[in-house]
């Protein structure tokens, strides 16, 4: 019988990388990933990524927070203007003597705003008082990062 000789498969080690750009199909700019030794030459010849030692990673920290807050930045912009198109429409019950009963609230705008898919808090709401009059009404809604978007509500 002819023996078998069973070549032990070395395992190789995959090393913990740092992206420096997006690269397809691997990560974004800033996550952590691990590579194979080869492609972490590649990656760092090509200065794609750094070796996520602690000392590189505080100094790429920065770069993780940056690309954070452009990521959210850009969430608020895109919520920005999906609410420019955003029309809200309330019933204003008033009495005989022009007494206004359950007036239009920052509550009743972030409900109704909810309901329509976008989670916007009342703290968000730029209104003043309630409103207590028929008309329309341009309301701000501050998004953060200076971003402020405005919705068109009307009261019949």
């Amino acid at each position: 019988m002819a023996k078998k000789t069973a070549k032990k498969k070395r395992k190789e080690k995959k090393l913990p990388v740092v992206l420096l750009e997006d690269i397809a199909n691997l990560g974004q700019k800033g996550s952590i990933v691990l590579v194979k030794p080869g492609f972490y030459k590649y990656l760092t010849s090509h200065k794609k990524a750094l070796l996520a030692t602690k000392e590189q990673l505080k100094s790429v920290k920065h770069l993780l927070l940056e690309h954070k807050v452009e990521e959210r930045k850009q969430k608020k912009e895109d919520i920005a203007e999906k609410l420019k198109d955003v029309k809200l429409s309330f019933n204003l019950n008033i009495g005989e003597k022009n007494q206004v009963f359950n007036p239009i609230t920052k509550e009743k705008i972030a409900k109704k705003l909810k309901e329509l898919g976008f989670d916007i808090s009342k703290s968000q709401i730029s209104l003043n008082g309630r409103i207590m009059r028929k008309g329309n009404y341009n309301i701000p809604i501050k998004l953060g990062y200076n971003i402020i978007s405005n919705i068109k509500v009307t009261v019949q």
